[in-house]
């Protein structure tokens, strides 16, 4: 099956392209560094040594930033470069990488592309974090001698069993690997029945993370000026934001000013959903024109990127996107962190080894009745609010251990 997916994908490489500018015209992919996606570089490999790190998106991208600081700080004669595959997670990287940390986009798993994207940059090893498991990358680094690890390993009931079905397939894949490291003992298990053989367990990254920036002169004058109840709602998807304005249109009478903010996970969506809220008699600020949000106001739209540390800073508590649709879920470490009780939906499939350890304090909903109800209960009971809170600040002081190990880990394998 590998064999037959190797030969395909440089059939496939015009359709691919096709692809990417489609991508391009939707804002998907970034019009002066497409020619990453196919392999080409922006940038000249610096001297010394090289490693490759890559996340897929924000979550990960942002749950591997500690460890890219340590790895800096303790090893600074390492170069690093980060690749990710979306303009949001580039756009938040180049925000807060260290100064000296490349970024580029990962290419598209097509042998030419991925064969340019290896040779120009040579990396001495690559950790590739969570589940991207690329046949063409993984081949070709390994043809390369180029050591990987594969890092916060994660690997659902579902795909797991999905696997089984071609388990010579992902065995392969698997033993492009030198060492594998999880933080679940359930994905332990599952890598080493798919025949991984150097699995270990370790923390998981996103319990590493320092909370989101905030800008505090921002923060004190919007709590200063917001003398209003809060209904927040964050990295919401198609489907979710009408879930979202139900529930708050069911709240409305009970609490006349309150003011919903609402974060998209994808802020060029804003045009339609104002268009949405405005059919619903909404008045809306966007915070993209510059507008804050005044008592006329019903909702203030974040239509913006890098806001989530200052959203979860000035709300008690917020709904999680990406888990009332089968998206996966997102990460409730970040609002706890800011002390932003989470409420959620059941489609966390993505997050369920988070969502485990967190279990006592997140809040489960599975439609407008039942987040109208929760968002109530917060409104009018903020001790409870606080004391999930406190419940949560011990989790994550317990998780927050073991960086070190990984880190020195990683450049052992650079040797």
């Amino acid at each position: 099956m590998l064999s037959f997916y190797r030969f395909i994908t440089p059939l496939l490489a015009p359709l691919l392209k096709l692809h990417l500018r489609r991508r391009l015209k939707r804002g998907k992919e970034s019009p002066t560094r497409l020619y990453e996606r196919f392999g080409g570089a922006s940038l000249p490999r610096p001297s010394g040594k090289l490693l490759w790190i890559h996340a897929a998106s924000v979550g990960e991208s942002v749950s591997v930033l500690p460890l890219i600081f340590r790895l800096n700080q303790k090893y600074p004669e390492v170069n690093i470069m980060l690749t990710t595959g979306t303009v949001t997670s580039a756009e938040l990287m180049a925000q807060r990488l260290p100064r000296n940390v490349i970024h580029q986009f990962v290419p598209l798993d097509v042998p030419k592309w991925v064969k340019r994207f290896l040779e120009h940059w040579q990396p001495d090893g690559g950790v590739i974090i969570e589940s991207e498991l690329w046949p063409n990358m993984l081949y070709q680094a390994k043809h390369q001698e180029i050591p990987l690890i594969l890092l916060n390993a994660s690997l659902s009931e579902k795909s797991y069993h999905r696997w089984q079905g071609a388990k010579s397939v992902i065995q392969e894949l698997l033993s492009y690997f030198s060492c594998i490291m999880t933080p679940s003992l359930e994905t332990a298990v599952r890598l080493k029945n798919l025949g991984a053989t150097h699995v270990d367990l370790s923390i998981n990254l996103k319990f590493l993370a320092d909370p989101l920036p905030v800008n505090r002169d921002e923060l004190d004058s919007l709590s200063s000026s917001l003398k209003r109840p809060l209904y927040t709602a964050v990295s919401t998807h198609p489907g979710e934001e009408e879930v979202v304005i139900e529930a708050y249109l069911k709240l409305k009478p009970s609490y006349p000013t309150l003011l919903l903010i609402l974060a998209p996970r994808h802020p060029h969506r804003a045009s339609s959903l104002i268009e949405m809220m405005r059919a619903k008699g909404l008045s809306i600020a966007q915070r993209s024109l510059g507008e804050l949000p005044t008592q006329a106001h019903d909702v203030w739209l974040i239509d913006t990127i890098g806001e989530l540390g200052l959203i979860y800073s000035l709300a008690p508590f917020c709904f999680l996107g990406g888990s009332l649709m089968p998206i996966g879920g997102h990460n409730a470490i970040e609002p706890f962190l800011l002390d932003c009780a989470v409420i959620q939906g059941e489609q966390t499939f993505k997050s369920h080894h988070i969502n485990q350890l967190l279990r006592p304090v997140l809040a489960t909903v599975q439609n407008a009745e039942d987040l109208s109800k929760i968002v109530k209960l917060y409104l009018d009971q903020p001790d409870h609010v606080m004391e999930l809170l406190r419940q949560a600040a011990a989790i994550l002081q317990d998780q927050r251990q073991g960086l070190e190990e990984i880190v020195d880990k990683i450049v052992e394998e650079l040797r």
